[in-house]
């Protein structure tokens, strides 16, 4: 703050106003994924972004409802009964706060970094399905049961297309070409509010209140400090809920705390922001808001509006509270089909094709780990199954990717006296020595398949070269030991060379160097190859 002046004032102002255009009619049409009244959308907003500005780090980043974190809400309690529905999300927000303060305490936030980026895009894809989809019921003011999910949705919408409202169908249609126009005439219009505006003033003008549904009359005050009611048996039943919510918020507040590290070069602590992103959850609790987190589009339109300090979140928050005071009595007639289909654009635009595209192009791993979480998204009943599930196929991968072994066969040519080269193994010959550079970790993983190869290949004798290798463990050196005696036991020799301290330590430590012998050890030299051609010269001695 120290070099804040009245120019940075007048870019935060800017962007605080830019970034209130966007989240007004945004974060009413989130509440309605969670399936709370749309002026929940607007508490959660104004209190996370009152704290976030406190306690938060990024000055550009903003927090506040987001599609994910809605869809995660809801996926998490649609088992609760609509009489405790929205005391469910209360006390579901505080345990959310509560875990991420614990992440944050604890500097766990690295965890978050073995999400890997197919499960992420995946889990957006397929979360922007269901909120698509999810959305339709609202925008064709159709009741569909609550227990259907994506497929049970369409099929039900298909058999009942004659109780479709076209009045609120058309609203929503308006709502969506009010927006691409607004984009076509200048991407700077607060393009959301001008057609949630031009969908409400039709209703108002037309006098369609009771020919489809509207928000309703909003409350005239601030949300007023209110503790969640606290049920044990019911918290011990969420928790576990509460804490795969508290990820998904961790993950999405990451990936934007990165994206902006690329743009403005601002180097953020995470485990400080996941502090700061557990307490706005635990404050937003105690005022009538739901769980929260960093938002993609806000954040963006903050940074390119110019902000400058954490100010600006402080001034969007201060102009939706004007904005609600001000106009509260004509947001009554906002109707619920126009912020069904703002959801739905905004839904559709969560898909990036040109990350799911990458994907297809990158490895068949990365595809099938996209593939799987999407497929688990759309298909099981809570968002936390299809992280699970992905986390665990990227994790089996890179299992299976670590257990085989990094291992490379070399052939010495003695007419250059120097030249090595690499070469198939069945082209060595049982006359002559084999060099075998191992490269990676040596782990228990890799044991079986260090042996498969090593009984793979024939030769005179064997030298392994090792300075490459990482780790290299107890199981390893016995299937190592295993071979060493087997080609002795044929009257074959074994070398060893560049070898490092470390790992001259182990494989003593274990017995290796004594059944080799000191004399057919060759250790690490500066010049590249130096000890295994000192290592092939002295087998080809040994003749």
């Amino acid at each position: 703050m120290k070099n804040y002046n009245l120019t940075s004032f007048k870019d935060d102002i800017t962007a605080g106003a830019s970034v209130a255009a966007l989240s007004i009619p945004q974060n009413m049409a989130y509440a309605l994924i969670v399936g709370v009244n749309p002026i929940y959308g607007i508490y959660t907003s104004v209190v996370s972004k009152l704290i976030a500005s406190l306690v938060g780090v990024s000055n550009h980043m903003i927090v506040g409802p987001t599609n994910l974190m809605s869809m995660a809400i809801a996926s998490n309690l649609d088992f609760v009964a609509d009489d405790n529905y929205f005391s469910a999300v209360l006390v579901l927000t505080f345990l959310v706060g509560v875990f991420q303060i614990l992440f944050g305490l604890f500097k766990l936030g690295k965890l978050v970094n073995y999400i890997s980026h197919p499960v992420i895009v995946g889990l957006t894809t397929g979360t922007a399905i269901i909120i698509g989809v999810g959305q339709l019921s609202n925008l064709f003011q159709l009741s569909i049961p609550n227990t259907a999910n994506i497929f049970m949705t369409l099929y039900f919408i298909f058999g009942h297309l004659e109780a479709i409202n076209p009045i609120a169908l058309s609203l929503g249609l308006v709502t969506i070409i009010s927006i691409i126009i607004s984009e076509i005439i200048d991407e700077r219009y607060p393009t959301y509010l001008v057609a949630i505006a031009i969908s409400t003033l039709v209703v108002y003008y037309f006098g369609l209140v009771d020919q489809i549904k509207v928000i309703g009359k909003l409350p005239g005050s601030l949300p007023q400090f209110d503790l969640p009611r606290f049920d044990f048996t019911f918290i011990s039943e969420i928790y576990t809920k509460a804490l795969s919510v508290a990820i998904v918020g961790l993950i999405q507040t990451l990936a934007v705390v990165k994206s902006l590290e690329n743009r403005s070069g601002e180097e953020v602590k995470v485990n400080k922001e996941f502090l700061g992103q557990g307490l706005v959850n635990l404050g937003t609790s105690f005022y009538n808001g739901f769980a929260s987190a960093g938002s993609f589009t806000n954040s963006f339109i903050n940074y390119q509006a110019g902000a400058k300090t954490k100010l600006a979140q402080t001034l969007t928050a201060i102009i939706i509270i004007l904005f609600i005071i001000i106009f509260n009595p004509i947001l009554k007639y906002i109707p619920i089909a126009s912020l069904a289909a703002l959801v739905i654009v905004v839904a559709m635009r969560m898909i990036d094709l040109d990350e799911v595209i990458q994907i297809f192009k990158a490895t068949k791993s990365d595809l099938l780990i996209f593939s799987v979480t999407l497929l688990a998204t759309i298909g099981l009943p809570r968002l936390e199954y299809a992280i699970y599930l992905g986390v665990l196929i990227s994790l089996g991968i890179v299992l299976r990717e670590s257990s085989k072994v990094n291992m490379s066969h070399i052939s010495y040519d003695e007419e250059s006296d120097t030249k090595l080269s690499y070469t198939e193994p069945e082209k060595i010959t049982e006359d002559e020595y084999i060099v075998i550079d191992l490269i990676g970790d040596l782990n228990f993983s890799a044991a079986e398949n260090f042996k498969e190869e090593l009984n793979s290949v024939t030769a005179k004798g064997f030298i392994f070269r090792i300075k490459n290798i990482g780790r290299i463990d107890i199981t390893t050196v016995k299937e190592l030991e295993k071979f060493i005696t087997k080609v002795q036991k044929n009257e074959k020799q074994v070398f060893l060379s560049g070898i490092e301290e470390e790992h001259y330590e182990v494989l003593d430590n274990l017995g290796i160097i004594d059944m080799i012998g000191e004399d057919n050890i060759f250790h690490s030299k500066e010049e590249l190859l130096s000890s295994t051609i000192e290592a092939v010269k002295s087998a080809e001695d040994n003749k």
